[in-house]
């Protein structure tokens, strides 16, 4: 059983990590107080503690070591990871009015289908749990709609609080732990595991449509992207995405994101961290020479003016052979932000920029003759989106609005 408070709130949870070929506990949150944001901390098990080449959650935030971890305020950032974020929190939030949502609720909602390797439950026994605030309750495998049309109708309904009890319960099931701020759930076919991003009220272009024209020139400026494409249902575009977190068995892998390493609050958006930062942040996790990816994202991020290019919207990934930097994600233009929400490095403004982005290769260590190579490669991948364009049947109309992508 969940342990749940007087006041009604989640105040206990058992944090699992996928090890080998099954979950195991790792450790428990416990929460104080009834306030909405509640203080949190996390301790590892002792049998965790115990378990040869035990691996940490967070190799920067939480080492493999007996101590109360606090929380930031509520949760340690790695756990926060594995939650949803605006698009999931608003989901249960409509799903469930009335209830008092917080960390450890946001983290209870969700499966073992969540990003990264972690999970939550009740208790070490049970296993990973599904908690509802209307008291059912499941194991914490998902039983989502696979109909991605339905979904997708779902979602704008929701996007536009309009939707019924029925479909929120879809979407309840479908991305009730998912991240980020746009409408999305997870989807799976024959080929494995994906998340399936739709169009939101508010675009000025057909969004789906241009993240892929983005992600194709990320890949053709030579920066890992997961495999994609694209689907029609009712009228509007869905971008369907492969997930680069689990294996192609399904095996989850562990993910952390680059507001983690780095300690910035989840609620935090701005940042006064820099692209440098998460190259420092990358090798000292392991990850070998992070500085040439980090300054060639930095790059196409410019040529393309995707300002949203917050500490979330950066991670990295272990796959079992150690943490690498993750395939490229939530590649957009937004025409109407100017500056990077991160600077390229210290000393250099956010302002989006190529030439600034190419002049900031200093405070990444890379000589001029390597940056100028980079920039190459970047340059040859931009001129390609008329191509682009055309190959993923962008309409005129978007075409015309976004004429000034890729200039100097």
């Amino acid at each position: 059983m969940w342990h749940v408070s007087p006041s009604g709130r989640l105040d206990r949870l058992t944090v699992f990590k996928h090890v080998g070929g099954g979950y195991v506990p790792a450790g428990e949150m416990t929460f104080e107080g009834s306030e909405f944001l509640r203080p949190g901390a996390f301790q590892y098990d002792q049998s965790y503690l115990e378990t040869p080449g035990a691996t940490p959650l967070d190799p920067l935030g939480l080492p493999v070591v007996s101590q109360v971890f606090p929380g930031v305020p509520e949760a340690p950032l790695a756990l926060l990871d594995a939650g949803p974020e605006g698009w999931g929190r608003s989901v249960l939030a409509m799903a469930f009015e009335g209830s008092v949502l917080g960390a450890a609720e946001f983290l209870a909602a969700g499966t073992t289908d969540r990003t990264g390797d972690l999970a939550f439950g009740a208790s070490g026994e049970g296993g990973p749990g599904h908690w509802r605030p209307d008291g059912s309750q499941s194991s914490g495998i998902s039983n989502q709609c696979d109909d991605l049309e339905a979904l997708m109708l779902a979602a704008i309904a929701a996007d536009e609080s309009d939707a019924t009890a029925d479909q929120l319960g879809m979407l309840v099931r479908a991305c009730a732990d998912v991240g980020g701020a746009r409408p999305k759930v997870r989807w799976r076919d024959r080929e494995g595991e994906g998340i399936a991003k739709f169009p939101t009220w508010g675009d000025k272009f057909d969004d789906p449509r241009i993240e892929a024209v983005c992600l194709d020139v990320a890949e053709s400026a030579g920066l890992p992207v997961p495999q994609r494409r694209l689907e029609t249902f009712s009228g509007r575009t869905a971008l369907l995405v492969r997930r680069f977190d689990r294996s192609e068995d399904g095996k989850p892998y562990a993910y952390l994101s680059m507001g983690t390493l780095l300690q910035e609050p989840a609620s935090s958006y701005g940042t006064t961290r820099t692209y440098t930062d998460m190259a420092a942040a990358a090798r000292a996790i392991g990850i070998e020479a992070p500085e040439e990816q980090m300054f060639r994202r930095l790059l196409v991020n410019a040529f393309l003016h995707n300002t949203d290019d917050h500490l979330r919207n950066h991670a990295v990934i272990n796959t079992g052979e150690g943490w690498e930097l993750s395939p490229v994600f939530d590649v957009v233009p937004y025409l109407e932000r100017k500056r990077h929400v991160c600077a390229p490095g210290p000393g250099f403004s956010p302002e989006c920029d190529p030439q600034v982005a190419f002049a900031s290769h200093i405070a990444f260590g890379l000589a001029e003759e390597q940056a100028e190579a980079i920039r190459d490669d970047v340059v040859a991948a931009v001129r390609r989106l008329p191509e682009f364009f055309d190959r993923r049947d962008v309409s005129k109309a978007d075409q015309e609005l976004l004429r000034g992508l890729g200039q100097q």
